[in-house]
C-alpha cells in the first residue's frame, strides 16, 4: 500500500513536471518577443507643405500710358470760285449757281435791307434790266441753311439770267441727263438732285408756306408732285422728305409772266 502510494505521487509530480516543461516550450514558441525600449520606434511626424509666402505688398505696375493718335487735321475747303474778289467788289454776293448744260453759271446775291434791289441791278451792284439771281432776306438766311430757299432770276428773251430754265428743263430728255446742279459757298460746295420742273401760280412760297412745319413741308411737295401739265417733269428718286433742304428756282413763265416756272432740287451732298 506504501508503494502504491508512493507511485502514485510519483505520478503525479512527473505529470506536473510535464505539465510544465510543456507550458514552458509553448511560452518559448509562440509567445511574442519581450519588447524593449530600444525596440519601440517613435513615427516620425508626416510632413506638412511649407506655409505660403505672405506677399509682401508693392505698388502695383504702373499702367503704360496708351499712344495718343494723332487726329487728322483735315484739308480747309477751297472754293473754285474766288469769293474774296467778288466780295471786295460787292459783299452781298454768298453763292455761285453752276447748271453747266443749262448756260448758267452765276453768283447769288442777297441785300439785307431791300429785298427788291436786285430785281433791277447786277452783281456789282450796278444799275440793269437784267437783275440778279438773289434770295430774299426777309425769308432766307444767306448760308443755305433754311429748309426751302428760293432763289429769283429773270427770264431775259436772250436766254440771259434764267432765260434758258423754263427751254431746258421741261425737256424730257434735258431733265433725264441733267439730274443735279451745283452752288459754290465760301465754305462749301452743295450738291442738289432736281426732283421736279413744273409751272405754278404766282404765289409768293416762302410767305404763304412755313416750311419748319413737317406737315406744311409734306403737302407742299407732294401737291408740287401730283402737278398735271405737258410740261412739268419729276425724278421721284430726289423728292424731299421733312428735315430735307431743297432750293428752288424761280422764273416768269413763258407766255404767262404772272405765274412761275420753278425748277426744284433736294440737296444731296454738302461737303
Amino acid at each position: 500500500m506504501k508503494k502504491t502510494g508512493l507511485y502514485i505521487i510519483l505520478g503525479v509530480l512527473c505529470v506536473g513536471a510535464a505539465a510544465y516543461s510543456g507550458v514552458r516550450v509553448f511560452q518559448q514558441t509562440y509567445a511574442p518577443p519581450a519588447i524593449t525600449e530600444s525596440a519601440v520606434v517613435t513615427p516620425s511626424p508626416t510632413p506638412s507643405a511649407p506655409p505660403e509666402p505672405t506677399p509682401t505688398p508693392t505698388d502695383p505696375p504702373p499702367t503704360a500710358e496708351p499712344t495718343p493718335v494723332p487726329t487728322p487735321t483735315p484739308t480747309p475747303y477751297v472754293s473754285p470760285v474766288d469769293f474774296d474778289s467778288l466780295q471786295a467788289v460787292n459783299p452781298d454776293i454768298y453763292g455761285w449757281l453752276e447748271m453747266y448744260n443749262a448756260g448758267i453759271s452765276l453768283p447769288i446775291v442777297q441785300d439785307p435791307e431791300n429785298d427788291e434791289f436786285y430785281l433791277n441791278h447786277n452783281s456789282d451792284r450796278a444799275y440793269s434790266a437784267n437783275g440778279a439771281v438773289f434770295s430774299e432776306a426777309t425769308y432766307n438766311t444767306a448760308d443755305f441753311s433754311d429748309p426751302v430757299v428760293v432763289l429769283y432770276g429773270h427770264h431775259m428773251r436772250d436766254g440771259a439770267i434764267f432765260g434758258n430754265l423754263q427751254r431746258y428743263y421741261s425737256d424730257s430728255v434735258f431733265f433725264d441727263e441733267n439730274p443735279t446742279f451745283t452752288v459754290y459757298a465760301p465754305d462749301r460746295t452743295l450738291t442738289y438732285g432736281v426732283f421736279a420742273a413744273v409751272p405754278y401760280p404766282g404765289d409768293h412760297i416762302l410767305y404763304y408756306h412755313d416750311f419748319t412745319n413737317d406737315d406744311v413741308f409734306q403737302t407742299f411737295f407732294r401737291e408740287i408732285l401730283e402737278t398735271r401739265d405737258l410740261s412739268a417733269r419729276f425724278n421721284e428718286a430726289y423728292a424731299p422728305e421733312p428735315g430735307d433742304h431743297v432750293l428752288i428756282l424761280s422764273t416768269c413763265l413763258i407766255g404767262n409772266n404772272t405765274n412761275r416756272f420753278l425748277v426744284m432740287g433736294t440737296l444731296l451732298d454738302d461737303q
